[in-house]
């Protein structure tokens, strides 16, 4: 009798440490320090940072603009770590091809030659390409053959000097380094091709000097480009995108930054 209970218990205590084990196995795995936040993945947005109002560096080094603000609020959608890679604006393709970076968000135009290269998702800013040019300058776009026309290297504005002004001479190299109203004024250049919202910034701020011209040159989507093969990050950004455009907050970074289409 005292035989068949102890080896009742045995088998109860068994019984017990493989329940014990079992839970152990299926349990969600706590950090190792509980009640600190858990850190989310990085996500790495590669941007030139070097086109206000949508996106440029204050005087402390801090990202600012439409573009950055939208950024952030999307890193927090998707629940991803947003760490800002500075680079020239020509350098960001190849960025994501080396996967030195995950996303492009520099007021990037879709374009075919692009969209062989990187995955894009929705359009999220819908824009013209302008012309801009001195106040004692052209007039029209007939006018502009056989005058310096400047446009950023590799950018749409670029691909739209080639293909619209093919009688302009176009200056796609900035070796110097200067701004594009500085080389507008002094002569360097005789008209300059950009997105509309950064040529009514610079005409504003020219004093009078500057003028845009009343026609638009080609129209321009922005949109996020990504590296081929992230079909799940993809998805989310467009979905966090739509839900920006339905609940108003894309029409409220426009007001806020001045970049109302």
């Amino acid at each position: 009798m005292k035989c068949e209970q102890r080896n009742r218990n045995l088998g109860l205590t068994w019984l017990l440490w493989l329940v014990s084990l079992a839970s152990c196995a299926t349990a969600p795995a706590e950090s190792s320090a509980p009640g600190e936040p858990v850190a989310r993945p990085a996500i790495r947005v590669a941007s030139d940072l070097a086109n206000p109002p949508f996106a440029w560096v204050d005087e402390q080094g801090r990202a600012q603009g439409r573009d950055v603000a939208m950024m952030t609020w999307l890193a927090e959608r998707v629940d991803r770590e947003l760490v800002w890679v500075r680079m020239p604006f020509d350098e960001l393709l190849g960025a994501l091809e080396e996967g030195r970076a995950d996303v492009v968000c520099a007021t990037l135009g879709i374009t075919p030659e692009r969209a062989r290269r990187v995955d894009f998702t929705r359009p999220y800013f819908e824009t013209e390409l302008a012309v801009l040019v001195p106040s004692q300058g052209p007039r029209s776009l007939a006018e502009l053959d056989g005058r310096r026309v400047g446009a950023g290297a590799g950018t749409t504005s670029e691909r739209a000097v080639r293909s619209k002004l093919p009688r302009a001479i176009g200056v796609f190299e900035n070796k110097a380094g200067r701004g594009t109203a500085e080389r507008l004024i002094g002569g360097e250049l005789e008209a300059a091709v950009m997105d509309g919202p950064a040529a009514e910034a610079m005409v504003a701020a020219s004093a009078g000097r500057l003028v845009r011209l009343d026609v638009v040159l080609d129209a321009e989507r922005y949109a996020l480009a990504l590296t081929r093969g992230q079909p799940g990050l993809l998805a989310a950004l467009d979905a966090a995108l739509e839900e920006a455009h339905e609940s108003g907050r894309s029409a409220a970074w426009n007001e806020e930054f001045g970049t109302n289409p």
